[in-house]
């Protein structure tokens, strides 16, 4: 049985990503760990922030007082996450973390094997654009791989594997394989944007195809030659209801085939759910 976190802010729970969430959980047999933060070393946002916060995740606030806002929240989300879970059959378990959010979530990952995460949480006292900066930072620091969580799910299509020859993006297809042996019946498509500068060898080319078919019974091989950039992001929101698996994110760049202005628009469009692992 893995450990698998839901890592969300105590005030806001979107059931569409926790549906997801409960969906790989019941999947792979694994329990899931609603890890609930409070930014109480340091919370910045003010109480209307806070109760616009909760009202967009569908909570009816009664109070102003944010510690009263911040119970009723905590309360509620924790009864929505009980109920998710055992509609799916999923075992559930509760971890209240308050303290300094991105700190609890790296050391929570430390004893896991994947971390799931709304491209939208943060603990700013302004709005932010996605993926925000403590997704960002939790992408680069976690100790386990992470999934991006779509806004809707709707059934999964096909796995979209990134490779460009690198260590990082193997890894990450390993990676994604051992977590989830179960989906080895799905269609998988591996995607390669061919550059000049940062060619995948012939040989290894073989290799991945060959120890792919051994853990998958449906491989296709998509070579695109031009830009980084604009092949992988046109080819990647052209694929509806499917998981998507990249390398490793470092803290200023992707390690794979993403610069930091490649990552957010991917990020940002993406509706599918994106597993990001690195070494």
């Amino acid at each position: 049985m893995k450990k698998i976190l839901y890592v969300t802010d105590v005030v806001k729970l979107d059931p569409s990503s926790l549906d997801f969430a409960c969906y790989l959980c019941e999947l792979s047999h694994s329990k899931l760990t609603g890890v609930f933060l409070e930014n109480l070393v340091n919370e910045s946002r003010p109480a209307k922030m806070l109760k616009e916060t909760a009202i967009e995740g569908g909570i009816h606030v009664q109070t102003e007082n944010v510690e009263e806002l911040k119970e009723q929240c905590l309360a509620d989300n924790i009864q929505l996450f009980k109920d998710s879970c055992e509609r799916r059959g999923v075992t559930g378990i509760v971890h209240r973390d308050r303290g300094v959010p991105l700190d609890d979530v790296i050391i929570e990952s430390r004893y896991a094997d994947l971390v799931l995460i709304d491209a939208s949480t943060s603990f700013s006292a302004t709005k932010e654009g996605v993926p925000t900066r403590f997704v960002t930072d939790v992408l680069a620091d976690a100790e386990c791989a992470v999934v991006i969580l779509p806004e809707s799910f709707e059934g999964l299509n096909k796995i979209v594997f990134t490779y460009d020859g690198r260590a990082s993006s193997v890894f990450a297809i390993k990676q994604f394989t051992y977590l989830f042996p179960e989906l080895k019946e799905h269609a998988a498509v591996v995607i390669t944007i061919m550059e000049e500068k940062n060619k995948p060898s012939p040989e290894e080319r073989y290799k991945l195809k060959e120890w792919l078919h051994d853990h998958y019974s449906d491989v296709d091989f998509i070579i695109m030659d031009g830009n980084v950039k604009t092949g992988l992001l046109d080819s990647l929101l052209l694929h509806n209801r499917d998981f998507i698996v990249m390398g490793a994110y470092g803290r200023n760049a992707f390690s794979t085939l993403f610069t930091p202005s490649h990552a957010a628009p991917i990020l940002k469009l993406a509706a599918q759910p994106v597993f990001i692992a690195h070494q």
